[in-house]
């Protein structure tokens, strides 16, 4: 079965290469299966190496990390999804794409990571990155001295159980940075400190904290603005400093961003979700009767599933998938039937 999905995701890689002919398709896959031939890698770092800037590298599903990575040209990287066993019919293959340390440095402007599971942390040191539909820990955006500036950074539909940092210093700055429809499910938004340092900060329809309100996670940027977020904590401790941020039609647990502007207060995260019998990021749909439904601004749902792109289950990339392969034999004749999709 294995070996016979190896040979489907290979043709499901030529079409695509059809709508891409100045890139060049690269695989990386250490199963077992000895994989072999043109631009089959056992390791990220092995692609990228390889690769020429504009190529596109598919991470292969597998149960074993592809290691760390460090970028220094433009390049798309694309895996299969996470979460995968608890959302059935979007893979057929339901092992993930494992990633360690990724570090985007000078050099791999323009580049994009997408439905990775990464063990580790991101390294953002360069500008023009899109981190999108990834499973990761923490990020760090501007984490380097000997960066002038870091801008026009994309983070977007991903699921995080750490912080992300903007991370300004003396001779950084980060600006034009768009953080939109995530989940931190165990982390924050927060900076170094060099808040004078940052500019054009988009926070916009993430939820961050746990889907009990327990933890005190929350927003500590600067120059920022901050809509149509979702702060889960319901204890005391201040989780929102205003600061020169301008925020409206968010919702908090507790009192962090009052009730001027279309914000709520005191809301309770039981009302807002439909929870745990969800997926774990299923878990943060909006429940029927919620108080984020329709209370954005212009009328949007609230939280990472409202807005123009909304989180997507599962963090399916946006390119065609395998979800389902049924064979059969009768007589010397194999009869196959192959289901795709393609993902917004």
């Amino acid at each position: 079965m294995k070996n016979t999905f190896t040979s489907l995701f290979a043709a499901l890689l030529l079409l695509c290469t059809c709508a891409a002919q100045a890139q060049t398709i690269r695989r990386v896959n250490n199963s077992g299966l000895n994989v072999t031939g043109v631009n089959v890698y056992a390791t990220l770092q092995d692609a990228h190496d390889a690769s020429s800037s504009g190529d596109i590298i598919y991470l292969e599903p597998t149960s074993i990390s592809y290691g760390n990575l460090t970028c220094v040209r433009p390049l798309t990287i694309i895996g299969n999804g996470y979460f995968l066993d608890q959302n059935p019919a979007l893979q057929l293959d339901k092992r993930e794409a494992i990633v360690g340390t990724v570090y985007f440095n000078n050099g791999s402007a323009g580049s994009r990571i997408t439905g990775c599971t990464i063990n580790s942390t991101i390294y953002i040191t360069a500008s023009n990155i899109t981190v999108e539909r990834n499973n990761l820990n923490t990020t760090y955006i501007g984490y380097n001295g000997n960066t002038v500036t870091v801008s026009g950074i994309i983070f977007r539909q991903n699921y995080a159980t750490g912080y992300l940092y903007l991370y300004p210093n003396t001779n950084t700055t980060v600006s034009n940075v768009n953080i939109t429809n995530n989940i931190f499910n165990t982390g924050s938004i927060s900076t170094s400190g060099q808040f004078a340092r940052m500019s054009n900060i988009l926070i916009s329809n993430n939820v961050i904290g746990t889907l009990a309100g327990t933890s005190g996670y929350g927003i500590d940027v600067d120059n920022a603005v901050i809509k149509n977020n979702i702060i889960t904590y319901t204890g005391t401790s201040p989780v929102f400093t205003p600061r020169n941020n301008a925020y409206s039609y968010n919702i908090s647990g507790n009192t962090a961003f009052g009730t001027a502007n279309g914000n709520q207060q005191n809301v309770t995260p039981a009302n807002l979700f439909v929870g745990g019998t969800a997926s774990t990021d299923g878990a943060y749909q909006l429940r029927t009767g919620s108080p984020a439904i329709g209370t954005g601004e212009s009328g949007t749902d609230v939280g990472a599933f409202g807005g123009v792109l909304p989180y997507r289950i599962a963090g399916i990339p946006n390119v065609p998938t395998i979800y389902q392969y049924n064979q059969s034999v009768s007589g010397n004749t194999l009869n196959a039937t192959i289901s795709t999709r393609s993902n917004n």
